[in-house]
């Protein structure tokens, strides 16, 4: 028996528009609050993003008694940072994603170290400068992360003058106490990467104080009586000369190898006392160098330090081996008082893809003592255990595959190594939430097989009505410019049915190279789907298809779409259209690869430049390399975002932007052209005009994918999968106004 209802006025059509305000308060938060589960394990950070090549420093960013985590990444120039809380397991610490501190942080790049220089209890930051670095003091309080540039460049007192304080590029040099007479001394690599610069710090010699910044190269020309040259091939037992570098009569003095570098190439240092001795060594990481190299130190711990060997694999047991430039850190990150040494590569891209990125953060408890430490390997994914991180290069695509009525989610990467190749495919989840309230189980790591069946790197998913007979299907770009359809043969509403082995090999848009995005849409709304190129160089290229579906052809009609200039770091890259704010008026969402996200007005007529109406800063620093899907997660009719990037993990946005009023309603002109209208499930469309038409909820959210009408030609459209309710289904078409009919749900 049908419901009794009363629907007044379901013969007028709705004419809406959106309240204006000045602003167009568009807004996204960021959101950890759907779960995410891997074979039966609660993720506890799954939206941090991923990590690659990671340093690590510990500070107090809540007002709480413990130190927290700060996370830098090289690949990306990116801080994230960690509060520590009690671990789910009753023993020491875990750590929370608190996304809400990263853009307190000053800009910086290639390394960032804390270390409280000035004795007040909280720990400042040093960071890579032009050719020496930089120092910003922490005047954090009650919970407010606050940091002041202090010292840009640091100064050292040279040979002949006072200089800044030389840091490669390429190195991490080692910040402490050295001499243990309370002021912070450095150390770091000379400009021909072979020899150890000692930079002393004279404050407490000049001024009794401990919180100064004066430093003096104190060490000659070859500190610590040591050289080298490449990876393992150490020269112990120079004599350095003078304390200004004068020469020592009858020394042997460090002099090129035959085989020296012109160049200074990359060096990593950490010290501490390995052996409980009382002299600090040196672990030391080589740009082209597998191994971490332990140099033990004869003492003492001054500017005449003397080293007298090494070992190539420290620790002796699970010694720290990658592909290339180690660099290791002191933290405590177990809760137990005592520092553990962590580990990562030193590396600003994933060079001949021979890293694991997925698990590039090596953990060494200490179960020694602070005084004579031992180191245990625990795990080789810290922080990467607890979120989603595929390695580098993530991309999410978000649609309901099960036909269940909630957003499930594919995610694509760059590639995993493994022992004869590296590929890259789908990872599944599925929604086993509420449309309300999502939470994500993996499913499978290769969706359709394709890492088994294609040899494939850098995956790009993406849902699309391609054949506009309004059921999603997958369109795939790999290998930078290959393109992939695979149609969804399942009838509306069921589970998506793709098949690897009948996908569609789309022909290379014109122009496009490795780096570059499309996005498939129908742009010219001639029923045939056309692709916006996000080129690397930051414009828009605009392609027609003059063919088919099944064999397109894609004609370049415009390569300054919307009007970006050429702009590599900030220009367009990943491109979403969607109507953001319910308007009914679809924006175009730009992610950037440098980090940034902003919304446009997309152009009508389609030649016009886009008008920014937002940029997106209140979302924080999501990355680089950004890649964007979007779908409503929340059920409040607004498409939500998430956003890959180079980590290899994944941000969720929720969004929060101000729904617009439907303000007016206007009779309909005469002659409904759908019908029958209430409907149970079937709806026959007889269009006044040729057009597209879309299925609105009456906040705007689309809710069937638009298809193409003809003109007095009737087409029939299944709503059986729509709950009960009252919807809008739009008529558009280039140069005609668009038509709104009111339909009605009825069941």
């Amino acid at each position: 028996m049908k419901k009794a209802f009363t629907l007044i006025g379901w013969l007028l059509a709705v004419g809406v528009y959106a309240q204006q305000t000045a602003t167009r308060p568009f807004s996204f938060q960021y959101d950890q609050r759907p779960a995410v589960s891997l074979e039966g394990r609660t993720l506890l950070n799954p939206w941090a993003g991923g990590l690659n090549a990671t340093q690590y420093s510990t500070m107090r960013l809540n007002s709480d008694d413990r130190d927290d985590l700060v996370v830098f990444d090289r690949t990306t120039d990116k801080v994230s940072t960690f509060v520590a809380i009690d671990s789910p397991t009753g023993k020491g610490v875990a750590w929370q994603h608190a996304p809400a501190y990263e853009a307190n942080f000053p800009v910086v790049y290639n390394w960032l170290l804390l270390v409280d220089y000035d004795g007040d209890g909280r720990k400042d930051l040093f960071t890579h400068g032009s050719g020496s670095m930089r120092v910003f003091r922490n005047e954090s309080q009650n919970g407010q992360v606050v940091f002041r540039s202090v010292a840009d460049p640091v100064m050292t007192e040279g040979y002949s003058s006072r200089l800044p304080l030389y840091v490669a590029g390429t190195d991490l040099p080692a910040i402490l106490d050295y001499d243990d007479d309370g002021d912070i001394d450095v150390l770091t690599f000379d400009p021909t990467g072979d020899q150890v610069a000692y930079n002393q710090n004279m404050s407490v010699e000049r001024t009794g104080r401990k919180d100064g910044l004066d430093f003096k190269r104190t060490s000659g020309v070859c500190w610590g009586h040591f050289k080298k040259n490449f990876c393992n091939d150490f020269t112990f037992g120079l004599e350095c000369g003078g304390e200004l570098g004068q020469a020592v009569p009858g020394a042997k003095l460090a002099s090129p190898s035959p085989n020296a570098r012109p160049l200074h190439s990359g060096n990593t240092l950490t010290v501490l006392d390995t052996d409980g001795d009382g002299n600090k060594d040196l672990l030391f990481g080589f740009v082209t160098c597998s191994n971490l190299a332990r140099v033990r130190s004869g003492g003492p711990n001054t500017s005449n330090a003397n080293f007298t060997a090494f070992d190539s694999l420290f620790p002796a047991r699970n010694p720290i081996v990658f592909p290339a430039f180690p660099a290791t850190f002191l933290e405590d990150v177990d809760g137990d008082g005592k520092k553990d040494l962590l580990a990562s590569p030193n590396m600003t891209a994933n060079e001949n893809q021979a890293f694991d990125f997925r698990a590039s953060g090596w953990l060494y408890t200490n179960t020694g003592t602070s005084q004579a430490p031992t180191f245990q390997l625990v795990q080789k994914d810290f922080l990467q255990h607890d979120m989603l991180d595929l390695g580098e290069g993530a991309a999410p695509a978000l649609a309901d595959l099960d036909g269940d009525g909630d957003v499930d989610l594919l995610i694509g990467y760059a590639g995993a190594r493994t022992a004869t190749w590296y590929r890259a495919g789908l990872w599944q989840f599925e929604n086993k939430g509420t449309t309300q309230a999502p939470s994500f189980v993996l499913v499978t790591t290769d969706y359709l097989g394709l890492t088994a069946s294609i040899a494939l790197t850098n995956v790009l998913p993406a849902f699309v009505d391609v054949d506009a007979n309004g059921s999603l299907d997958l369109v795939l770009t790999a290998n930078g410019t290959e393109m992939r359809v695979f149609l969804n043969t399942a009838p509306k509403g069921a589970a998506v049915q793709y098949n690897a082995a009948t996908a569609i090999r789309w022909p290379t848009p014109d122009r496009m190279i490795p780096g570059d995005l499309p996005t498939v849409t129908d742009v010219d709304r001639d029923g045939k789907p056309d692709v916006l190129l996000g080129k690397s160089d930051g414009t828009i290229h605009y392609l027609r298809n003059a063919g088919t579906v099944a064999s397109p052809t894609f004609q370049l009609q415009n390569q300054s779409f919307g009007g970006f200039p050429l702009d590599r770091f900030t220009g367009a890259r990943s491109l979403v259209i969607a109507d953001l704010n319910g308007d009914q008026k679809n924006e175009l969402l730009v992610a950037t690869n440098s980090g940034q996200l902003r919304v446009y007005q997309f152009p009508n007529p389609i030649d016009q430049s886009l008008v920014l109406l937002d940029s997106l800063t209140a979302t924080g620093v999501p990355g680089k390399g950004l890649v964007a899907g979007m779908a409503d997660l929340d059920g409040d009719q607004l498409p939500d975002l998430m956003v890959g990037s180079v980590t290899g993990g994944l941000r969720y946005l929720r969004n929060t932007s101000q729904k617009v009023v439907i303000t007016s309603v206007t009779e309909e002109p005469a002659g409904p052209w759908v019908f029958p209208n209430p409907t149970e499930r079937y709806m026959t469309v007889r269009a006044p005009h040729t057009g597209r038409i879309e299925l609105l909820s009456l906040s705007g959210q689309q809710m069937l994918s638009g298809q193409v009408v003809q003109a007095d030609t009737e087409t029939t459209i299944d709503l059986g999968n729509l709950p009960d309710g009252t919807y809008l289904l739009r008529l558009s078409a280039d140069n005609r106004p668009a038509q709104v009919q009111k339909v009605v749900v009825w069941k």
